[in-house]
């Protein structure tokens, strides 16, 4: 398994991307394009996949970058496994491997043409999504580009040998060139690794040095570091139960500004750990020198009267696991930090609890501050490219500290029937960064969002990680500001909503637009929502979902329920 941590090498890189057929039965790509990521002049296509091959051939070490592997890898696979290549860790003549995890994401295909000796002509694909996790258009914006993505009809049929038109290569073009653009911004950045939680923790490496780093956040047991990522939660999101599926008329929308960097930052004085944590048995026994605690409890809990549950179980059949519980019913077993455990009592009655055992850990404030000043000043400095990618740095460093060290990987295959299709294997476990770090930070943004929503909660209708809907037009005790570090900004106000679950709700702006969020709608079907008809049980057609046939994928139109 490769290290998603390594540099990626320097060499001459372009941009590219597949123009596909849409029918299953002449499935194909009918045009390719690349754009060198140094020189947006040079722009390369063809309009068969035997001519891509010929291109990547002839650049010997080159890194080619596509937006969304998984959807063009597909293609690339198929192509090399019916046409004399193997799938080979070890890479030798007419052979390539892949980075695909156990979930499906694409991250790096090395394809080797020939090897004599120590000579080897191959190239190295990567997935820029995994660098810039946004839609090409939304690059476009975001980064003030002086292109923006263009359009054209995909269902039109294109005959083999298709020859592209103006209009289609300029479309190309466009496409690559974008993403050309933003990832020569992103390299000059010194964001040189394969995803952008690497390059965050390249970056605090960086700046505290590698050192410093070892010391504070020493690798752990594996037996330790699975104990303790039993803590590890998300974000809170929840529709309180008042107001679920109901109308409600005029309202406020705050946002938390950076709310996981504001965590770690030395603002509020939370605790972060660091060190080898230690073993208790029972009940945690406060420790000056070792202040955060991780504990393994029994509980028997039952909500208190207006208040907001804030646990979840998701390894117990009896509860859904995107729920909140009210009532355990009966003893549960939990990890918690010292943090949720102050907010379950808060919120819940304890009618039993059993304290079994746990780790204790060493504890410090402000390791993270220069990292997060230097992104927040580039952040409030500076528009277009620079500003979002302070946002993706701020955003993404807490979350590589509790990586996932057992990972499963996938090996593509092709089938009797032609597609591609993979085996899941257990890849070689990786040593983890430091889990204790992630479990605390999200651990305090939960606490936020949960004893903010808990003061208001008469007013609370619906929070989502960072941001907080509440009716009712009088300003809530919060800090308000609209940049600064942790404080509350004013996202808008609306004239009425409806919430309906987690992550599923339409708001009206007073000027009459609307604001409609629904996971797993695309953006097309949402302009078709409205309040007769956004409830559940709205079953729209249209959604895209991927369907393997012979030679790669295709998108099809397939129906969305909430439900």
């Amino acid at each position: 398994m490769i290290d998603l941590n390594e540099n990626i090498e320097v060499a001459l890189s372009y941009t590219a991307d597949f123009e596909t057929t849409t029918d299953k039965n002449d499935l194909r790509i009918w045009a390719w394009g690349v754009c060198n990521i140094d020189d947006f002049n040079d722009f390369q296509y063809g309009n068969t996949m035997e001519t891509f091959i010929e291109f990547l051939s002839k650049h010997r070490g080159c890194n080619i970058y596509f937006h969304n592997l998984r959807f063009d890898g597909e293609f690339l696979i198929s192509w090399l496994l019916k046409n004399g290549f193997k799938y080979n860790d070890d890479l030798v003549s007419k052979t390539f491997n892949c980075v695909i995890a156990g979930t499906g994401q694409f991250y790096k295909m090395d394809i080797c043409f020939y090897k004599r000796g120590k000579y080897k002509k191959m190239v190295h694909i990567f997935d820029s999504l995994k660098k810039l996790p946004f839609s090409v258009a939304k690059i476009a914006n975001a980064f003030e580009l002086p292109i923006l993505k263009g359009e054209i009809d995909y269902k039109a049929t294109r005959e083999v040998g298709h020859e592209l038109t103006s209009e289609e290569l300029a479309y190309l073009r466009n496409d690559v060139e974008i993403m050309a653009r933003a990832l020569n911004i992103q390299i000059a950045q010194g964001l040189t690794h394969i995803t952008i939680g690497s390059d965050s923790l390249h970056m605090y490496k960086s700046i505290i040095g590698e050192e410093k780093f070892k010391h504070l956040f020493p690798v752990l047991d594996v037996e330790v570091d699975r104990d303790i990522r039993r803590a590890y939660r998300g974000g809170y999101t929840y529709v309180n139960k008042i107001f679920k599926g109901k109308d409600v008329e005029e309202g406020l929308v705050y946002d938390v500004n950076s709310m996981y960097p504001a965590v770690m930052h030395n603002m509020h004085n939370e605790l972060l750990p660091y060190g080898i944590p230690i073993f208790f048995e029972g009940e945690y026994v406060y420790d000056d020198n070792y202040p955060l605690y991780i504990q393994k409890i029994k509980a028997d809990l039952k909500v208190k009267k207006d208040h907001i549950p804030t646990i979840q179980c998701k390894t117990n059949m009896y509860f859904n696991s995107n729920e909140y519980i009210e009532d355990t019913m009966g003893l549960l077993t939990m990890y918690v930090t010292n943090v949720d455990l102050e907010v379950i009592k808060e919120q819940y009655e304890v009618l039993e609890i059993e304290y079994i055992n746990g780790y204790k850990f060493k504890a410090c404030t402000g390791i993270f501050d220069e990292y997060i000043d230097k992104y927040m000043e580039m952040k409030k400095n500076n528009t277009g490219a620079l500003r979002q990618l302070a946002k993706l740095l701020l955003n993404n460093l807490y979350g590589k500290f509790a990586t996932n060290p057992k990972t499963q990987q996938k090996i593509p295959y092709i089938s009797e029937s032609g597609e591609v299709e993979y085996k899941t294997i257990n890849a070689t476990d990786k040593e983890p960064v430091y889990t204790p770090m992630g479990v605390f930070i999200t651990s305090y943004a939960r606490a936020m969002i949960q004893r903010t929503a808990q003061s208001v909660y008469h007013r609370f209708c619906y929070c989502d990680t960072d941001s907080i809907h509440i009716i009712g037009n009088e300003i809530p005790d919060i800090e308000i500001d609209d940049k600064d570090l942790g404080k509350w900004a004013l996202e808008g106000t609306f004239k009425r909503a409806r919430f309906i679950r987690a992550k599923t709700y339409i708001e009206e702006y007073p000027d009459g637009t609307l604001n409609v969020k629904c996971a797993g709608l695309p953006d097309n079907l949402k302009e078709l929502c409205n309040f007769d008809n956004f409830k559940v049980g709205l079953k729209l057609y249209g959604k895209l979902l991927p369907k393997r046939y012979d030679g790669g994928v295709i998108l099809e139109e397939t129906d969305f329920t909430i439900k």
